[in-house]
């Protein structure tokens, strides 16, 4: 790869680590439903991970779960102070844009067709982060901060809507991934 597509890369990937900048602190990365947020940030990192690759994906995953931290300590409300804690909030991010960009790479080398290897990329990212945070919260007692005092009804709510919290953002995922890759894929063709 020679220098240009090197710098052309750092440059994508510099602009997407400022729409996660940008998505972290206003309510475009987290839309907040009652006590959880419904993630679409994720969308960011895993788009960019599908353009540039894996190891770029895990950068962007790093920023995501840094920022995320970041905001965790400036709103320490009860459903942001786990993730102070970099096992959850880091962790999990690096990962998912790990997998997403190898997922994506790996099926690019079958006949599936590109819109289909991204929409799966964007499941797999997804639930990656979905069941990686929901793990790394059980194991570091996350969920005690986010429900403590809370009746055994009100936890079976919670975890309801944990649930379709993770499907619509597993939706919002496979439809935004695709649709945004293949329209920036000629203008990004022979740049990176």
């Amino acid at each position: 790869m020679n220098k240009k597509k090197k710098l052309n890369r750092l440059v994508i990937c510099a602009f997407f680590v400022a729409l996660t900048v940008v998505m972290t602190f206003t309510p475009l990365g987290y839309i907040p439903v009652g006590v959880i947020s419904i993630t679409t940030i994720h969308i960011s990192t895993i788009l960019g991970a599908c353009i540039l690759g894996p190891k770029y994906g895990m950068v962007l995953g790093g920023a995501w779960g840094a920022l995320c931290i970041i905001k965790a300590f400036q709103e320490p409300i009860p459903g942001n102070i786990p993730f102070q804690n970099p096992m959850i909030s880091l962790v999990p991010r690096i990962i998912v844009g790990l997998v997403a960009g190898v997922v994506f790479y790996a099926l690019l080398k079958t006949k599936l067709k590109k819109p289909i290897s991204l929409g799966i990329a964007a499941i797999s990212a997804t639930l990656t982060n979905t069941v990686l945070v929901l793990t790394a919260l059980t194991l570091f007692n996350g969920f005690e901060s986010i429900t403590a005092g809370v009746t055994t009804a009100l936890e079976t709510i919670f975890s309801v809507l944990i649930s379709v919290n993770g499907i619509i953002e597993i939706i919002a995922a496979v439809i935004l991934v695709p649709t945004l890759y293949m329209a920036t894929e000629k203008l990004l063709k022979d740049k990176i």
